[in-house]
């Protein structure tokens, strides 16, 4: 499944009872990618081009948080 979605196990996977208070989200990226891959009016070509959009925005999302602490 992760090579699929082409993105790392640790991402990917949640540890734990998922109701746990304080427990982070999934990466943004794995949530979306399977509703992404699931779309029927979307490409292979479409999805990667999302995926990378998307990732570029949460990778900059993530370094303006850390810059802000």
């Amino acid at each position: 499944m992760t090579s699929w979605l082409r993105m790392r196990a640790e991402d990917f996977y949640r540890s734990g009872d998922a109701d746990a208070v304080g427990e982070e989200e999934p990466a943004l990226e794995a949530a979306l990618a399977p509703l992404l891959r699931a779309r029927k009016d979307l490409n292979d070509k479409d999805i990667v081009y999302l995926e990378q959009v998307i990732s570029a925005a949460a990778q900059r999302f993530r370094d303006e948080r850390r810059s802000q602490v």
